[in-house]
């Protein structure tokens, strides 16, 4: 996660001091809200490329074939070993699903997805590859997934790269101003690793007309801690 309150004062030191004036929280949290699908889009064009590649068969699945600088920010997304629940014929799908990384029956048989309606019912009538326990397929159909054999209607895991959550910067009004409160209902942070908070800040700031490079951006940052240090030694 990323202070979302942090990210929202360093964006103040650059609009006050500019004629643009004041960004104000709603103004924020759609910005931060845009900013941060387009981060997450450039992960997963990654994702889809790494699945192209492997569905021509020029790579195996897994991972490991993203590049290693986008790698741990997708890998932040990862949940893993979630219990599907099961209402007939279909197993239901997580609300918050981006992308099924694998689905699982009894924690050591593997789902194999089945590329179109076609493609699974042609295997549930072919005697030489009927699915069993220990290899079953599945095809997915909207929120749901159908798993053949048809016994299986429970033990089903899935692991899987959710969406971020959006983020909202809450406050309450105290004598006329906004006063943040992270204890609100709908309060959170922002939803990346870590390591985005300058690109995030970047981004930001370019919606609201503000150009800066990286270099700005840690200059300005360097300045106004060693301006907080020497009040805090005057005082």
């Amino acid at each position: 996660m990323i202070s979302i309150d942090r990210i929202y004062k360093t964006l103040l030191t650059f609009t006050n001091s500019d004629i643009r004036g004041n960004v104000k929280p709603t103004d924020l949290r759609l910005a931060l809200y845009d900013v941060v699908n387009e981060i997450v889009e450039e992960y997963f064009y990654e994702v889809n490329r790494m699945l192209n590649r492997e569905n021509r068969g020029l790579i195996n699945g897994g991972f490991e074939n993203i590049p290693d600088r986008i790698r741990e920010k997708i890998l932040y997304f990862l949940k893993e070993d979630v219990v599907l629940t099961y209402a007939a014929p279909y197993f239901n799908l997580p609300t918050d699903l981006r992308y099924i990384d694998s689905v699982f029956y009894q924690e050591d048989s593997e789902v194999e997805f089945c590329k179109h309606n076609r493609e699974f019912k042609l295997l549930l009538n072919y005697t030489d590859s009927l699915p069993t326990i220990t290899s079953p397929i599945g095809l997915r159909v909207g929120n749901q997934i159908k798993i053949a054999p048809l016994t299986i209607v429970d033990e089903v895991t899935i692991s899987y790269l959710r969406n971020p959550l959006i983020p909202n910067w809450t406050y309450t009004i105290v004598g006329g101003s906004e006063l943040f409160n992270p204890s609100a209902s709908d309060f959170q942070d922002i939803d990346l690793h870590p390591s985005e908070e300058n690109k995030v800040v970047l981004m930001t700031l370019k919606r609201f007309g503000i150009n800066l490079k990286e270099n700005d951006l840690v200059q300005v940052a360097t300045m106004k801690e060693t301006n907080e240090f020497n009040q805090d030694n005057a005082s």
